[in-house]
């Protein structure tokens, strides 16, 4: 962190500010589902929950995200796009003071509607880093942003379980607490939004591997609904085959997400410290393996890494194909930490490996939006399996299929290989040419 900072401030307040935002994210998100059971929320609640947010986001990503890129001031629009969702935070707030049952619905339509705003936050925030961070620099600096975000978010989850647990002597209390919780959301909202504003980046300067900074034209503006950048989008082949890849596998793994909530809570019989107890083993493998992550990356290329961080991901629901115990429920959480961490990881650098000079706010809309589709669906399909077999069996299709779709992503790194290995015999079949011509 110390080197980081002499070499760039601008990348320690980035990843300060990713420290924040992943702190505030886990103030709330691992109990969005039990803040709702709460107030008396269902089954269909939970996968509404799990549903909406993508919802807004699919009509929200790609009109939106070309205006951004329009507009071209991505700063100013980051520090907008947060203040926005600190609004929503300080609105969540007082669901609970809400003297009727559709508080509980008006509880999942603000946390849809909040997605809005905070997904194009995460376009626009991955856009700006794009522009400003290029090569092994950018790997590295996303890499140590993802590090010590993962232990804040671990030490975070642990304490609001704790607290939710030991605390409160009521459900009513509890609802106190989390309203609480989501006041100091907006607060550390406040102070992200403080960080990120002390972000300096010349213009017309971007970092390149060593971390210097050279001069480089402006981007171009788009124009909105453009014949061409549709054209540029559809011929940028690794683009649009890391679209295919991810629509797919995002589909299977989003599949059994209100699943796994259903079973922790209605069949292992969790509470809110035991659930924080597995969020904070997941979050310490992923705190301890981002470095063995970065290692790997730089020696067998980011290709290959989302394969093997895709393909151990999608073994994450076959240990729920038996009723475990918690001891055995954390260790699953610990593996499926360790691979979650590589698929963060992974899953941004290939799509930075795939962008152009220009547009990058509309293909990382595009990207989104696809997996926002999925985010919407796959979780409704999940359930359709759960109500018409068993959770056992679920789990296990949620595995078979996440397996299955976690070949895309190797048959996309097979394809490169041959690319480049051919790439390589031209090249060397011309210079042996060369040589014979030179003797």
């Amino acid at each position: 962190m110390k080197r980081l900072k002499n070499r760039d401030l601008a990348a320690m307040f980035l990843i300060l500010e990713g420290v924040v935002y992943t702190t505030v994210f886990n103030l709330y998100n691992p109990f969005i589902q039990m803040f709702a059971k709460r107030m008396g929320g269902n089954d269909l609640h939970t996968a509404l929950l799990n549903a909406a947010p993508p919802l807004v986001a699919i009509f929200t990503l790609i009109p939106f995200g070309m205006l951004i890129e329009r507009i071209n001031k991505k700063k100013h629009t980051i520090l907008v796009l947060l203040s926005i969702v600190g609004v929503f935070y300080a609105a969540i707030s007082l669901v609970p003071q809400i003297p009727h049952e559709s508080k509980v619905f008006v509880y999942v339509i603000l946390i849809g509607f909040m997605n809005g705003p905070g997904s194009l936050y995460l376009t626009t925030w991955q856009s700006y880093f794009a522009d400003n961070f290029k090569g092994t620099y950018a790997s590295r600096v996303y890499t140590i942003r993802s590090k010590y975000s993962s232990l804040f978010g671990l030490l975070t989850v642990l304490g609001t379980g704790l607290m939710l647990t030991y605390i409160p002597k009521s459900d009513d209390e509890r609802l106190v607490l989390y309203q609480i919780f989501y006041g100091l959301c907006f607060a550390l909202t406040l102070l992200q939004i403080f960080f990120f504003s002390r972000v300096k980046v010349h213009k017309e300067r971007h970092h390149d591997e060593r971390g210097n900074e050279h001069r480089i034209q402006p981007a171009k503006r788009s124009r909105l609904f453009s014949r061409e950048t549709f054209g540029t989008i559809v011929r940028n082949k690794p683009f649009v085959i890391l679209c295919i890849c991810g629509f797919f596998y995002h589909f299977t793994w989003q599949m059994a997400w209100p699943v796994f909530f259903i079973y922790n809570t209605g069949y292992a019989h969790l509470n809110e410290l035991q659930l924080a107890a597995l969020s904070f083993a997941s979050g310490a493998a992923q705190f301890l393996s981002f470095s063995l992550w970065n290692k790997f990356l730089a020696k067998r290329g980011n290709s290959f890494g989302v394969f093997i961080a895709a393909f151990g991901v999608a073994l994450s629901p076959l240990p729920y194909v038996m009723l475990l115990n918690f001891p055995l429920l954390v260790m699953a959480n610990i593996l499926t930490g360790f691979a979650l961490a590589g698929l963060n990881l992974t899953l941004f650098l290939n799509l930075l490996d795939t962008l152009p000079e220009d547009n990058k706010t509309i293909h990382i809309s595009l990207f989104n939006t696809l997996t926002s589709i999925t985010g919407f669906i796959a979780p409704m399909v999940g359930l359709w399996i759960y109500g018409q077999t068993s959770i056992f069996l679920t789990m296990g299709i949620a595995t078979a299929a996440r397996l299955t779709a976690s070949m895309g992503y190797f048959l996309r790194w097979r394809s490169q290989k041959k690319i480049k290995s051919s790439d390589n015999g031209d090249n060397s079949i011309g210079d042996k040419s060369k040589a014979s011509e030179v003797n």
